[in-house]
């Protein structure tokens, strides 16, 4: 019998060798920096890429207008196999500004099944004017970067070195149908909703936000810098060595979540996450009142290691809570170890938990007469 290899061998060669296309928006009519609307002249470019079953799509320096024609979302579609790369904060992809005065603008991403997609060197303008979120006033489903879909997965997708910002929804949003995200090196500002947004559902998740941050902002967000919510059923989120300013929100029905080493000024908070660990994570909080660390209806949790720098608070360092009115079930198979909270406040408070281990924590400066309040919950308690 003949060997197949010397058939494979040369199959394989000819594949190797196809180059895929790169094509430039300013080679099908996008002109930077002439307030003109440049979105056709680069949906043309995605065209090509599409076309040839993959490529880059380039970016230049200078400003690009983008708006919605129709009912499209998002309004750039990006195909599988594709890499959007600019060069860097000087090439602008920039709303134009009557987004304020409609809704459901999603700029660049994807509604459809695809994968293998990368984008990146680039800065997202959303062209917002209002000052923060007004209900029923402010469009706040204008969006940036968008992957979203019910009809079939959207796989291996990275978003890295980028800024987005003045965005009235949120500058990063992939939630449904959305699996094995990276978002590394992102820079947000300004948002009226939320910094970077995930949310799935079964099937969905692994995931991977690291080394992000927001710059001081010239608005009031109604939301907060890194943001999982409605994700009941999709698993593995890491939230990993990232800088918030307007605090983090984790949890939607996660499972196996992962927040470690990240700096926050503001809170933790998160509700129902299963098998859920935060971790060696440092947050700065100034006079508030509510708890520094909030967690509700958990299912398997650990608090380990975490420093709170809360000197003048009188807030609660550690909440943890369940059964309630609207859920009979409590939070469960919680573990609080090795903290650090220097705060005026009660540092661990327990309200509706069955199963909790605490020890090995440090309290510096709490006037509360226990340092672990419990109320209808079940727990060892090992205080130093």
């Amino acid at each position: 019998m003949k060997s197949l290899f010397p058939l494979l061998l040369v199959i394989t060669t000819q594949f190797s060798t196809v180059e895929a296309v790169e094509v430039n928006i300013v080679d099908h009519g996008a002109i930077p920096n002439d307030g003109k609307d440049d979105t056709l002249a680069i949906r043309k470019a995605f065209d090509a890429v599409a076309k040839a079953n993959g490529g880059t799509v380039v970016v230049p320096k200078g400003r690009f207008l983008v708006s919605r024609q129709k009912s499209e979302t998002p309004i750039l579609s990006i195909p599988s196999e594709t890499t959007v790369r600019g060069e860097g904060n000087e090439s602008i992809l920039k709303y134009d500004s009557i987004v304020n005065d409609s809704n459901f603008w999603r700029m660049l991403g994807a509604s459809k099944s695809c994968k293998n997609i990368v984008i990146h060197s680039l800065h997202f303008d959303g062209s917002n004017t209002f000052p923060k979120y007004e209900k029923g006033k402010t469009p706040e489903q204008n969006h940036g970067i968008f992957f979203y879909c019910k009809s079939g997965p959207i796989e291996n997708v990275t978003v890295r070195d980028c800024f987005l910002e003045n965005f009235s929804g949120d500058c990063v949003s992939f939630s449904r149908g959305c699996r094995n995200f990276t978002i590394r090196n992102v820079t947000v500002k300004n948002f009226i909703r939320q910094g970077i947004q995930m949310g799935g559902g079964v099937g969905d998740g692994g995931h991977l936000v690291t080394e992000c941050k927001d710059l001081e902002h010239t608005v009031r967000p109604g939301g907060t810098t890194i943001h999982v919510e409605h994700a009941e059923g999709a698993k593995d989120f890491r939230i990993i060595n990232n800088h918030c300013r307007k605090s983090l929100l984790a949890g939607g029905g996660a499972e196996g979540l992962v927040v470690r080493d990240n700096m926050i000024h503001g809170r933790i908070e998160g509700n129902s996450i299963k098998n859920g660990l935060f971790e060696n994570n440092t947050l700065t909080v100034g006079d508030g009142k509510r708890p520094l660390m909030q967690f509700g209806y958990a299912n398997g949790l650990t608090i380990r290691g975490n420093t709170i720098k809360a000197a003048d608070s009188e807030a609660t360092g550690i909440y943890v809570w369940g059964t309630s009115r609207y859920n009979p079930e409590p939070s469960k198979e919680i573990t609080i170890d090795n903290n650090r909270l220097e705060l005026k406040g009660q540092p661990i408070y327990l309200n509706g938990v069955r199963g909790c281990k605490i020890q090995n924590n440090t309290i510096i400066g709490s006037e509360a007469k226990n340092e672990v309040r419990k109320s209808r919950t079940e727990c060892a308690v090992d205080i130093e």
